[in-house]
């Protein structure tokens, strides 16, 4: 019993700070994805007055005289989010709801259904009306479904915007992830491998070396690639000097500065977790597997790649995540049509202030990416008896 309550106040540290750093966020990324309350502050009694209400129906008389008592009640200063939220279910509807709202006085109470329409004729629309009745929350999918490019249609059935822009934008993400995970891969490996046949006095210095990257500034490294890369860099110039090329190559401000920058970045990510695995592997086992005969490669490919697959999944793992959120260096060293999700969610959260829809696309993000995680441990758990097997 004195054991378990041990082991349970030394992992509790452990669990306290993975709640609060990845559960907690990610569930008030998910809440705020399905929260839709903007509205509802601000007109809680006609959306009361709308309920139940049929927008293929009239709208409701009382629907007028809530709706004045509304722009009455609530202060001007949070009309701006509410209306921003109107403006996302019908165009137009920002600038009809602040102008309504300076227009008001007291005297319109008496008759609101006239005092609305003198002030703008689509207040006898039922397009407005409908706007304000899907926003009334207080949850809603319809950032979860914008972030897929879809939404739902006036009979209640989802289909697709027209547009395939943030599904594009995933496809990209993690296409540019994968690319440099691969990347790193194959770059690293022959590196680990070198490495791990060097005796550790020896393989300290050129780890630190590997890992000079890691201490520069991420917007620095970005400008350094901007500078080797671009027509007049030194690269174009040595390949131009090589007689490689007769002009320069465009290097930078496309999808190839992108994997270049990024790589330069996430290698280390990728050979630090191989070569802490391959510096273990008894040797014992690779000159016993050579004295049956086997080959210098079946040797490797049978015997050391499976004893491997822990720390390739690692670095794999971590060069993937890692290149999944990369945000500043896409958009410094990439062109238009090379930005991450990450720009998206900026522009969503800060310049359009819509953080409903960046909570969305961060949800989406996480849901793909932890399925290609779940999809990397299904690949190898098939491997994990044989290695195990092996080692015994």
């Amino acid at each position: 019993m004195k054991r378990h309550i041990g082991t349970a106040l030394l992992l509790a540290p452990m669990v306290l700070f993975v709640t609060m750093t990845l559960v907690v966020p990610f569930a008030l990324m998910f809440v705020e994805s399905v929260r839709d309350t903007d509205v509802r502050n601000v007109l809680p009694r006609t959306i009361e007055a709308l309920e139940g209400w049929d927008p293929a129906r009239p709208i409701p008389s009382g629907a007028y005289g809530a709706l004045v008592r509304d722009f009455a009640a609530a202060p001007a200063s949070e009309w701006g989010r509410a209306a921003n939220r109107l403006n996302r279910e019908m165009p137009g509807a920002r600038s009809l709801v602040l102008a309504t709202l300076r227009k008001l006085d007291a005297a319109d109470a008496t008759d609101p259904r006239s005092a609305l329409i003198a002030q703008d004729a689509r207040w006898g629309e039922p397009g407005i009306w409908r706007a304000i009745w899907n926003a009334r929350g207080p949850w809603t999918a319809a950032f979860l479904l914008a972030a897929l490019d879809l939404e739902r249609g006036q009979d209640g059935a989802i289909a697709t915007t027209g547009q395939s822009i943030y599904r594009a934008i995933y496809v990209r993400t993690f296409g540019i992830s994968l690319t440099v995970t691969a990347i790193c891969f194959l770059l690293g490996l022959p590196v680990a491998v070198y490495l791990a046949s060097l005796p550790p006095n020896r393989a300290v210095p050129l780890l630190l070396l590997l890992m000079l990257p890691l201490w520069t500034s991420v917007l620095v490294r970005a400008m350094a690639w901007i500078l080797l890369l671009q027509n007049n860099g030194a690269v174009n110039q040595a390949l131009i000097f090589l007689r490689i090329t007769t002009e320069p190559l465009q290097l930078v401000f496309n999808r190839v500065g992108v994997l270049i920058a990024m790589t330069h970045v996430l290698l280390p990510f990728m050979v630090l977790p191989i070569y802490n695995v391959m510096r273990v592997i008894p040797r014992n086992q690779l000159r016993a597997a050579g004295s049956l005969g086997a080959s210098p490669w079946v040797v490797f490919r049978r015997v050391y790649l499976p004893q491997c697959r822990a720390g390739i999944a690692a670095g794999c793992m971590l060069v993937f995540a890692s290149g999944s959120g990369y945000y500043v260096t896409p958009a410094l060293v990439g062109g238009g049509a090379d930005q991450m999700l990450g720009t998206f969610v900026e522009l969503a959260a800060l310049r359009y202030s819509n953080q409903s829809l960046a909570a969305a696309l961060g949800v989406v993000f996480m849901i793909i990416f932890l399925s290609l995680i779940g999809a990397l441990f299904a690949w190898l758990r098939p491997m994990r008896a044989a290695t195990e097997g092996l080692r015994a």
